[in-house]
C-alpha cells in the first residue's frame, strides 16, 4: 500500500502542503496520480525525543492514513525520535489508522457542544464585536470576539462551527455573552441552519458553564491527539 506514497523535502515541490519552517517533509499519497491526502512532518525542536516530532494531518481516509504515517514514523525513527503524534477528529471509538498502527490516545484536546437553531437568543454584551478576517481564514464566514476571547465560525449548508479561541483566561459570564452574540448573528443574518456546534477542551470549565447556560449539550465528536511509540 505505501507504494504511492511519495516523500517530499523540497518546501518549492510541497506548495501549501509544506506547513511552515518546522517541517522536515510531506508524505503525499498519490494513488491515481494526483494528491489525494497528505501528512506534514514538523520537529518542534523538543529536547525529549518522545516529543520532538508531531505530524499534520490533510487526509480523511483511514486507508490513506494508514501508508502516509507508517512513512512519517519511519523518518521520525531514522532521525532519532522515539515517538510520532498526531491529532484527528473523531467519534468516541478509535479510527482505523490509530487501530491498525497500535497508536496511545494521549488526551482529548476538544469535544464539539451542539444546540439546535434558531437560539432565539438577545444581543450580546456591547463589548462583543465583529472582528475582521484573519489571513488564511477562507472557510470562516465570520469572526466575532472581544479582545480576549472570540470564535471564527464556519457554515455548511446545515450548521455553523464556532471555533474558540482566547488569549486569557475568561469567566462563564463573559463567555456566555460572547456565545449569544454569536448565535444571535446566526439567527440574523444567516437564518435556516438546523444547528450551532462549539469546540470546547475537556478542561475548560468557564466555557462548559457558558455553553450549558444556552442550552448546548457534548456530543461524541471530538479531536483527539495519539502517540505511536517507535522501538
Amino acid at each position: 500500500m505505501a507504494n504511492f506514497v511519495e516523500c517530499i523535502t523540497d518546501p518549492s515541490r510541497a506548495g501549501e502542503l509544506w506547513c511552515g519552517e518546522r517541517t522536515v517533509a510531506v508524505f503525499a499519497a498519490r494513488p491515481q496520480g494526483a494528491v489525494e491526502g497528505s501528512v506534514a512532518l514538523l520537529d518542534l525542536g523538543a529536547p525529549d525525543a518522545g516529543l520532538r516530532f508531531v505530524a499534520v494531518l490533510d487526509c480523511a481516509e483511514d486507508e490513506l492514513l494508514v501508508p502516509l504515517l507508517r512513512e512519517a514514523a519511519d523518518a521520525v525513527r531514522r532521525a532519532g525520535g522515539t515517538a510520532l503524534r498526531w491529532i484527528t477528529e473523531e467519534a468516541t471509538s478509535p479510527g482505523k489508522a490509530a487501530v491498525e498502527l497500535n497508536a496511545m490516545e494521549s488526551g482529548e484536546v476538544y469535544r464539539w457542544w451542539r444546540r439546535d437553531l434558531p437560539a432565539g437568543v438577545p444581543v450580546g454584551d456591547a463589548a462583543v464585536r465583529r472582528l475582521p478576517a484573519e489571513e488564511g481564514d477562507e472557510d470562516v464566514a465570520f469572526r466575532i470576539g472581544t479582545d480576549e476571547a472570540w470564535y471564527g465560525v464556519e457554515l455548511t449548508d446545515t450548521r455553523a462551527r464556532l471555533v474558540h479561541n482566547r488569549e486569557a483566561d475568561s469567566n462563564a459570564d463573559a463567555l456566555t455573552a460572547l456565545t449569544a452574540a454569536a448565535l444571535h448573528t446566526l439567527d440574523t443574518d444567516h437564518p435556516g441552519l438546523s444547528a450551532a456546534e462549539v469546540n470546547a477542551a475537556p478542561e475548560d470549565e468557564a466555557l462548559h458553564a457558558a455553553l450549558q447556560r444556552l442550552g448546548f449539550t457534548p456530543t461524541t465528536e471530538r479531536a483527539v491527539e495519539y502517540t505511536l511509540p517507535l522501538a
